[in-house]
């Protein structure tokens, strides 16, 4: 895929959900960022590998609110 894209492209690997067997995720994100990719949505390898972690929040969260008044907090600390 780094070969197909061009060069001022960021890849970013969301494969987690797709992948295969209980060390599946991590060895996929693993080769993904060794094949070029820049960055995971899998945070468990971005700690473990030093990956940059980077992608949406898990759908089970978002879909916990009903509406924007349920959100008690609107900023984001880092």
């Amino acid at each position: 895929m780094k070969f197909a894209a061009e060069d001022d492209k960021i890849l970013i690997e969301f494969g987690l959900r797709r992948a295969q067997g209980p060390d599946g995720g991590m060895m996929a994100t693993q080769y993904s960022y060794l094949g070029g990719f820049h960055g995971t949505s899998n945070v468990a390898a971005s700690k473990a590998f030093g990956i940059k972690a980077v992608g949406t929040m898990a759908h089970a969260y978002v879909s916990s609110f009903e509406s924007l008044d349920d959100i008690k907090v609107s900023t984001i600390h880092g």
